[in-house]
């Protein structure tokens, strides 16, 4: 199963009327392709072949946003096992932020097959294949009761790019579905990025929580209006798509990434969404909606404080292909708050596929 915060399923994240505007004109649906030889996806140049193991390729989909979000599934019927990988754009693609959310959604999982988990979540870093550092993550889960008796998953990230894998099996126990997905890791070839991305590390809970005050919405600033402001907040998202794409396709400056930070998770965090932070920092933090790669980014406006000389704060969210940027905040919200406001509140702005930018005044 995957948690993907749209319709919104979770929630309130996303209006149903956003969410159709967003994703027109891409078509959900499955993709016609042969299925005695390998798939690339066009986007990435990743491979999937037509084969893993005993595992065999039964479906390529796209979802209403296009080959930025593809599933890819295989099939062992001999053990009853099922695989399915996951290629898209995903706000903060790190492994351990989407491992983290993975091994969450994993009960639900479990319950919705009559199951529940057996002891906690198992994590492994790994190196891709080519790669040089273990920057993606493997979890595992024993289950006990139901449809499954183990359940796992793989993040590996590539640029703006996450490639997850999600294993089930109603044979194989925690060890040996641990095999499998390591088998099956390695038999796809994700690029590797220019610039190494840090070993990764399980995310751990925060040693204190976020406590904060509702906070209010601020007005144009002196020196623009909202006009200028939602123009300027869509076109640092689209630099910073483009920036991202750049170091994925080998074209990266010796800056890290924002998203290779060390992240712990918030004791505000559910199932249905964690918000994660750097341990020392009470000024931002990234909401993952769900566990597909969609996230509200809220922080300090870097534009506001160099355009006006004031401390603004910006709620950004990323789903799949599009960027949009909501009215600023004069203090950081709680989470909650920033999650509630997607309901009632239209985006300033939209950036789709990090070239086009819609203005909604």
């Amino acid at each position: 199963m995957r948690l993907i915060a749209m319709g919104w399923a979770l929630a309130g994240a996303v209006p149903e009327s956003q969410a159709a505007e967003a994703t027109a004109p891409a078509k959900a649906g499955p993709i016609v392709v042969d299925t005695a030889a390998a798939w690339t996806h066009g986007p990435t140049g990743i491979v999937l072949p037509a084969a893993i193991g005993a595992f065999t390729r039964t479906e390529v989909s796209q979802s209403d946003h296009g080959l930025a979000d593809v599933s890819i599934l295989y099939q062992d019927n001999v053990s009853r096992t099922a695989l399915t990988v996951y290629v898209f754009r995903a706000g903060w693609p790190q492994a351990p932020l989407w491992a983290d959310r993975l091994s969450q959604v994993m009960a639900m999982s479990a319950q919705r097959n009559g199951g529940t988990l057996a002891g906690p979540p198992s994590f492994a870093a790994f190196a891709p294949t080519g790669h040089v550092n273990a920057s993606a993550l493997r979890v595992v889960q024993a289950v006990q009761g139901g449809q499954w008796q183990a359940t796992g998953a793989v993040v590996i990230p590539y640029g703006p790019w996450l490639v997850t894998m999600r294993m089930s099996s109603a044979t194989l126990d925690a060890k040996a579905l641990d095999a499998q997905l390591t088998t099956a890791a390695a038999a796809l070839h994700v690029p590797a990025p220019a610039q190494p991305l840090p070993a990764a590390v399980p995310i751990i809970a925060c040693t204190d929580t976020l406590t904060l005050k509702p906070a209010k919405h601020v007005g144009p600033s002196k020196s623009s209006n909202s006009l200028i402001d939602a123009l300027l907040g869509a076109a640092l998202a689209q630099s910073q798509g483009a920036a991202d794409e750049a170091e994925a396709k080998g074209d990266a400056t010796s800056e890290p990434p924002p998203y290779a930070a060390t992240l712990c998770r918030d004791p505000s965090s559910s199932i249905d969404h964690g918000v994660y932070r750097a341990p020392d920092d009470r000024q931002r933090y990234v909401i993952a909606l769900g566990d597909a790669g969609i996230t509200l980014a809220v922080g300090p406006n870097t534009l506001s404080a160099l355009l006006d000389k004031r401390l603004t704060y910006s709620a950004t969210l990323t789903m799949f292909d599009k960027v949009m940027v909501y009215p600023a905040y004069a203090s950081l919200p709680p989470p909650d708050q920033a999650i509630a406001a997607l309901d009632r509140e239209h985006p300033q702005s939209e950036t789709s596929d990090g070239k086009s930018i819609t203005i909604h005044p």
